[in-house]
């Protein structure tokens, strides 16, 4: 891997992750964790985010109108092209998929990435594969 390409790549998914705080801050809304799925391929981009706060999952339609969700959507898909960008400028290969979950209050970031364009060779759709994200994460939370 390219000297720095690391760096680039971890400050782009950090972009993302400060536009679900900024989403917070600005709406007076707290949560523990931010939840950000990013899938990008030759023929979609998709993004979509949810929130945990006290043990419970919070979908963007929970908290936010349609107009915060549409400039977080607009902002995101920057910082994906941003990604797409810095994979390109190090010769790095781009990930397909990014589950991202930043731990608000220990601000760590946890980030898993899928290499396959599973939207084309899989048997679930973009929905179905956040669905199934969504309903994991919620089986995981601690109580």
């Amino acid at each position: 891997m390219l000297k720095g390409f690391e760096d680039a790549f971890v400050d782009a998914q950090a972009s993302v992750i400060s536009l679900g705080l900024e989403l917070l801050s600005n709406s007076g809304k707290e949560a523990e964790k931010i939840y950000i799925y990013l899938y990008r391929n030759d023929e979609m981009d998709y993004i979509n985010f949810f929130f945990e706060k006290e043990g419970k999952l919070y979908t963007r339609d929970d908290w936010f109108s349609s107009g915060e969700i549409r400039d977080f959507f607009y902002c995101a898909k920057d910082d994906l092209d941003n990604i797409t960008n810095v994979c390109e400028a190090y010769d790095a290969k781009r990930p397909y998929e990014f589950r991202l979950i930043y731990n608000v209050i220990t601000k760590a970031l946890d980030s898993k990435y899928n290499y396959e364009d599973i939207v084309i060779t899989g048997d679930k759709n973009i929905f179905d594969l956040f669905e199934d994200w969504f309903d994991e994460c919620g089986k995981n939370i601690t109580k």
